[in-house]
């Protein structure tokens, strides 16, 4: 501006001077020259300042703009800019403060989506979050109405957009490459509509979808779990009637063989009462595996004494034809566990080594591992047998339920007792070691096997002490060390 309101004044100035001395020659008048010089400086001082005044206005605004557009990076649109007149720089203004407006706007939709998206959750019914989808747009978008139609978006036709009606919308609710229905709604005809607010308005109907389908899914794995519970309660059902219905009769079998017996002295009503005697034995045990898998056999801890336990476990079975021996090197610690469980085992233990074992000797020993520390040492509980051993192929599923060994001459040690043995530890947390896992095989005659069911821990002197150990070791049994008094009582 000031090189425009100079320069020609100037130029103008300077050839008017040349020109002058070029006709007037050397008796012109120096007077003129310096007349036509001041005008020159006063001109151009004017122009000087009239230029600053029209830079200084013409600046303003376009500080404004400059400051308006910092504050919008810094977050803040709320204020606008004021620009008067209709130039160009008033255009700008304008534009300016739609889009901050805009912008202003589309913040508080995304923070109206953002909060009912965190209240949805997969428990809501499908029915429920279809609802909501709706009423929810139309709050945050602040449309006339809105509605959700679940199916296929290719069965509802679009609606042109008429001017001076309300602009109709439509968004697809698409999770998983999946089309599950579609929004559509109504927006005032006055309101501006761009593409940004489409992006907005999919955005949402797409996370809506997903939360339908979560809980559609939702919905699925609840129905299929109350049938599985359902299932297990009439099997629970089943199972106790048939016991009840089991051991009735098998109750007045065993009753009428033992008096005949007392009458009649007979070897097979002696077979009769024995037979329904295990009949009895396997209806109970039927029913304390299913009370291990539905998780309603809980223990109930007591103080008892292993050596004792296996003594009782052992005259349980009444096999007087096969020697048996008990060794107690367990220094006079005592077991915390449920006695009844510890029972079960033990018996399924000795039994097996009975069964297979062909009439050898039987052996069961006590003792404290050692070289441990007080905080990690464990009773141990060995029972071994004479028999024929396990193969090395049934090893893999040597704790699987109902397996049986495949041996050339008999069956082997792969009975009811290891599923038994191998259920307890995982329900009630005691800790039976699997020997024939981590100490290697035994499988030819008169090998036989060892089986290690361990617990505890020992305490100090003459008080309980518990086990703290990762849920994986499963061994919080604990024992308690008998006080000199207590072992002679």
């Amino acid at each position: 501006l000031i090189a425009a309101a100079i320069l020609p004044l100037t130029l103008f100035g300077v050839v008017v001077i040349l020109v002058r001395g070029s006709v007037g020659g050397p008796a012109a008048d120096p007077t003129v020259g310096r007349v036509l010089l001041f005008a020159i400086a006063v001109v151009v001082t004017l122009a000087i300042i009239t230029s600053y005044a029209l830079a200084g206005d013409l600046l303003g605004p376009l500080k404004s703009v400059a400051s308006a557009v910092d504050r919008v990076s810094a977050g803040d649109l709320s204020t606008p800019i004021q620009v008067a007149g209709e130039d160009e720089l008033a255009r700008l203004a304008d534009s300016h403060n739609r889009l901050a407006a805009d912008l202003e706007r589309r913040n508080r939709e995304l923070g109206r989506i953002l909060a009912a998206i965190d209240e949805v959750s997969p428990r809501d019914s499908v029915a429920a979050l279809v609802d909501r989808t709706a009423a929810d747009a139309t709050s945050a978008f602040a449309l006339i109405d809105a509605v959700v139609v679940m199916g296929d978006p290719s069965n509802l036709e679009r609606e042109d957009v008429v001017p001076g009606v309300s602009r109709p919308l439509r968004a697809v609710l698409r999770a998983g490459g999946e089309d599950l229905g579609v929004l559509v709604g109504r927006l005032p005809a006055t309101r501006r509509w761009e593409r940004a607010d489409q992006d907005l308005l999919e955005l949402f109907a797409s996370e809506m979808a997903a939360a339908i389908r979560n809980a559609q899914l939702f919905a699925t794995v609840e129905a299929q779990n109350q049938q599985l519970l359902e299932l297990d309660a009439a099997k629970d059902d089943f199972l106790r009637g048939v016991s009840h219905n089991l051991q009735t009769p098998l109750t007045s079998i065993r009753a009428y063989a033992e008096q005949l017996e007392l009458v009649r002295p007979d070897r097979r009503l002696g077979i009769i009462g024995e037979q329904s005697e295990r009949l009895s034995r396997m209806v109970r045990q039927l029913l304390t595996v299913t009370r291990l898998e539905s998780g309603a056999l809980r223990p109930r801890t007591e103080v008892v004494s292993l050596a004792t336990r296996v003594r009782k476990a052992w005259e349980a079975l009444g096999a007087d034809d096969v020697p048996f021996t008990l060794d107690d090197d367990a220094g006079g610690w005592l077991a915390v566990a449920d006695a009844d469980q510890l029972d079960q085992v033990l018996w399924a233990l000795l039994d097996n080594a009975v069964k297979y074992g062909g009439g050898t000797p039987v052996r069961a020993a006590i003792g404290v591992d050692a070289g441990l520390d007080a905080a990690a040492g464990r009773v141990r509980v060995t029972i071994r047998d004479n028999g024929p051993g396990v193969a090395a192929e049934d090893v893999g599923r040597l704790f699987g339920r109902f397996q049986r060994g495949e041996g050339s001459e008999q069956p082997v040690h792969l009975r009811r007792w290891q599923w038994r043995c191998a259920e307890q530890p995982q329900r009630h947390r005691m800790d039976v070691l699997r020997h024939l896992r981590q100490h290697g095989l035994r499988d030819g005659p008169g090998n036989g096997q060892r089986h290690e069911p361990g617990v505890g821990h020992p305490g100090p002197e003459g008080r309980f002490h518990e086990v703290h150990r990762p849920a994986e070791q499963r061994q919080p049994l604990h024992l308690v060390r008998r006080s000199p008094a207590a072992r002679r009582r």
